[in-house]
């Protein structure tokens, strides 16, 4: 799996980027959650669930516990927040980092408030909601193995949305759209402002679809 370019979503101004992360972070990642997630004992230790409104199997927090490890999730955590953020500083959407001209967005200035670990299974939803911070983030790090069929037949419907995730912003109107939707992969990773709103709609395969998301703040430099 190759990493690929950023691509911005501002279908109603709110920016989404996508892009992806390199298989070896989702290796990473895997590894720290299969470890936690097959074992019911380091499942209550690590539960997140009580902070998150998720309808799933589990969600836990992630205990990387090798530095070098830590240090390189973070950073491409860390620069995909750089460089959402250097997008909204050249729309004139950072207003704090706008009146800091010619100051230089760096990993130092962003800050990874929460992360976490969603193991989801057929029939397991995530109702609307938002986060807190200034950007959040969602990377994708399992697909069932039959999900491309499910997304095949729904796409025959007047309305395909099994297993996608929705971002929802303002009212519908004529000549504007409200919402938007994303297919999971492997590998995927979605930034947005954590104040906007989205959901996850159930799909209905065997199998785990499972994701990680984080909280992330940024710290305007002083002159």
């Amino acid at each position: 799996m190759n990493q690929q370019s950023e691509r911005f979503y501002e279908v109603f101004s709110p920016t989404i980027m996508e892009t992806s992360v390199p298989i070896e972070f989702v290796n990473i990642i895997n590894r720290v959650g299969d470890g936690v997630l097959n074992d019911d004992t380091k499942s209550m230790e690590w539960d997140f669930s009580s902070n998150l409104v998720g309808k799933v199997h589990k969600e836990v927090q992630i205990p990387i516990s090798k530095d070098e490890e830590a240090i390189y999730c973070m950073g491409i955590m860390k620069d995909a927040c750089a460089t959402y953020l250097k997008k909204m500083v050249e729309l004139n959407r950072a207003y704090d980092w706008v009146k800091q001209k010619g100051t230089t967005i760096a990993r130092e200035n962003i800050n990874i408030a929460q992360s976490w670990i969603v193991s989801q299974y057929k029939g397991e939803y995530n109702p609307w909601h938002k986060h807190s911070g200034n950007f959040s983030a969602v990377i994708y790090l399992k697909i069932p193995d039959k999900m491309q069929e499910e997304y095949d037949e729904d796409k025959k419907d007047h309305y395909p949305a099994n297993g996608l995730i929705e971002f929802m912003f303002g009212e519908s109107q004529e000549f504007r759209s409200d919402n938007i939707k994303f297919r999971p992969q492997v590998g995927k990773m979605l930034i947005f402002p954590s104040w906007l709103k989205h959901s996850v709609y159930p799909f209905h395969v065997d199998g785990e679809r499972r994701s990680m998301s984080f909280n992330a703040y940024y710290t305007v430099p002083k002159k």
